[in-house]
């Protein structure tokens, strides 16, 4: 997951094609992230985009760099919550809301999380979970 600031009060998180399915169906209303000194400054009613680049289907790697389109859907922060680690904020907000399937175990969630963001920066800044709606 990456998170680009385009301006004032609007943030962008890039995402997979899976994640923006379940953002679009409602089932995720939730993005989980490291709580940096940028996401402290995330306030109720700024606008986030969810975007997913997709890749065109040819062989050549050049054209595949040309060919990139990119879907996206706006939303707007609603609530802001605050955790020490991912156990805490997945047991309290739900594994489904945070983006995750309901049949995974915990253990598989967290992998999930801790492949993009490192665990080390978790134990230090904690977590802010961006309750979000579309718009």
């Amino acid at each position: 997951m990456k998170l680009r600031r385009f301006y004032g009060r609007h943030y962008s998180f890039v995402v997979d094609s899976e994640t923006l399915e379940r953002i679009i169906s409602g089932k995720k209303t939730i993005q989980l992230a490291i709580n940096t000194a940028k996401r402290k400054a995330y306030a109720v009613g700024n606008q986030i985009t969810f975007v997913v680049e997709l890749q065109s289907a040819t062989g050549n790697e050049l054209q595949k760099e040309n060919n990139t389109e990119k879907v996206t859907v706006k939303a707007e922060i609603d609530n802001l919550y605050y955790f020490t680690d991912i156990r805490e904020a997945v047991e309290t907000l739900g594994k489904e809301k945070c983006g995750f399937k309901p049949s995974q175990t915990f253990e598989k969630a967290s992998d999930i999380f801790l492949a993009n963001e490192k665990y080390e920066q978790v134990e230090k800044n904690g977590l802010v979970a961006i309750s979000f709606k579309l718009i």
